[in-house]
This record gives structure tokens, sequence and C-alpha cells, in this order.
């Protein structure tokens, strides 16, 4: 069994193209549809056409990325389905299968959803898919959440939804929860979205535009694809990883009474002195983005949403 059109254009919906390479959220250096050198296939044909492994700044085309997409399916994940389930899958289940693999890695057929689903029980293998997979970095993703869910409804009732129409489309589309997600994460960074809504207006898409120019392997283009939205979290755990890991040194040490023999006072005065350094490093490595904090809470009239 292949997989079907409208399952590649599933794929390639819920993984979004992006043209220049990036860090994913799980910090694996990406680009295409999901592809990282962690595929052999697409190993061996980036080694091919560029001598060397995937780097920062490296492009591909929507039509070279389609191509890829095809071959990674058809001779990777499609090949791990077809050797765990055999033919005993139908076409939107096979289909469903290959997405969660493309996206989890073959690992993911030991697991328990797919063991319900060998053993023929539909209902308990989508149930246990929809809580599967949804977190990278020690955060769940709402990207990742409707993800699962709509494998589960393809796997289940073999509903593809709308992701062939907007795989057909430009794939500039971005699901509420995206959206919603960026605006949240923007406002904390210091760009004004307006309302957070879920809605990609104006005012969201300049505030995306505007922050797509500061980092420089984004794409000014406005579009909240899988590349930005990496890149917001990535500010946003660097924003608040300095005083918290001080923090967490200082509170260990006061609860034991101290450390290697040194009175407890004298490491919380000098995990103090590490706060206010670690803070000063903290607000000059974000100081764009402190900037812009100062400039919106100045405006009159505005409001905290």
């Amino acid at each position: 069994m292949k997989i079907s059109k409208n399952g590649v254009a599933f794929v390639a919906a819920h993984e979004g193209f992006v043209s220049k390479a990036y860090l994913d959220s799980a910090g694996v250096l990406t680009i295409g549809y999901g592809f990282t050198m962690r595929s052999t296939v697409f190993a061996a044909y980036w080694r091919a056409k560029m001598g060397r492994g995937l780097q920062h700044g490296d492009t591909i085309t929507r039509a070279e990325a389609d191509e890829v997409l095809g071959r990674l399916i058809a001779e990777e994940y499609g090949t791990y389905v077809r050797k765990h389930f055999g033919d005993s899958l139908l076409q939107t289940q096979f289909d469903a299968v290959v997405s969660v693999v493309y996206n989890l890695g073959p690992g993911a057929l030991k697991w328990k959803w797919a063991a319900a689903l060998k053993q023929g029980d539909l209902v308990l293998s989508a149930k246990r898919l929809r809580s599967t997979g949804t977190t990278a970095g020690g955060r769940k993703l709402a990207g990742l959440v409707k993800r699962r869910a709509d494998e589960a409804a393809l796997l289940q009732h073999g509903q593809y939804g709308l992701a062939h129409v907007r795989a057909a489309g430009s794939g500039t589309g971005s699901g509420k929860e995206e959206v919603r997600e960026a605006q949240t994460g923007l406002k904390r960074l210091g760009f004004d979205t307006g309302s957070i809504d879920g809605w990609a207006g104006a005012k969201t898409k300049a505030a995306v535009m505007a922050y797509q120019r500061q980092h420089p392997d984004l794409i000014a283009d406005g579009i909240i694809g899988p590349a930005t939205l990496a890149q917001i979290r990535a500010d946003l755990v660097s924003l608040k990883k300095p005083a918290s890991k001080v923090l967490a040194t200082v509170a260990a040490a006061s609860s034991g009474g101290g450390v290697f023999g040194v009175p407890w006072i004298w490491v919380a005065g000098i995990g103090l002195a590490a706060l206010l350094v670690a803070g000063g490093v903290a607000a000059w490595l974000n100081r764009d983005a402190i900037r812009r904090l100062i400039a919106v809470w100045r405006r009159p009239g505005e409001g905290a949403a």
C-alpha cells in the first residue's frame, strides 16, 4: 500500500513549508516539510546536492520539497508502516499512521496507540493517539495537539478535514491555536499584535513581520509558520532562563542550611549578587525586547490585552 495524494497533502499541511533552514521547537535544524538530517533519505539527498550536511542559511524551493516529501514517505516512513502493519490497514488509516510516524519517528509504532490499532481496537487507538506526542522541549504545543486530533479523526473516521485544501493553496495559513500562541508570545517580547484572538489580521501581520526582520534566519513575510513559531518559543525561554537558574540555586542552598559548610545566609548573599549579575546579563541580551516593552507601556490609551 502507498500513501494517497490526500495523505501526502495532509502531511504537508500539518508540517508546513519553510524554505530556509531553522531550528525547530526541539532545537533540531529543519527545512522544507520538516526535513532534518535524522532522515536517511533526506540526508542522502542533501549531501548529494550540497556536498555537506544541512546548515543555517540553506534554502530549498517548494518544488524540491514536494519531490523530497514524496520520496521520504515512499522510501522511508511508508516502509516503516507497511512492515509493522502489513496489509491490515484501510487507505485512510495508512495515511493517518504515516503522518504520525513522519512527525514522531518510527519509534512511535511501539507505543500504546499503535498496539491497540494492531489488535483491531480502532476506538482505543484513536483515543490514545489524541494524547500522544503533544509536547516538545517539555511544553505542550497547540499545533501538536491539533495534529494528533486530526490524525485520530482520519484514523477512526476517515476524515481528512481541510488539510488537503490548505496544502493545495498557498500554504500560508496558520491554525487559530498557532496564531493565538504567536500573538501571546510577541506581546511578551514587546511587539504589539492588537487583540489576542487567534486572527492573523493586519496588526498581527505587521508585528510578525517586524519580529521576523530582527532574525536573519526568518523570512520577513508576516506569515506565522513553523520557523517563526519555533523562534518565538526559543526567545521566550531565553527571557526567563538566567534568573530562574539562579533562583533555583539559591533556594536549594537555603533549604539545606548551607553549601560545603558555608552558612546559608552567606550563600543567599552570594546568590543574590549572582541574581543581580544574571539579571543584568539577561537585560543586556534582551535589551531590544525590553526597549519595545517600555515603549508599549508608555503609549497613552493602550491596555495590556
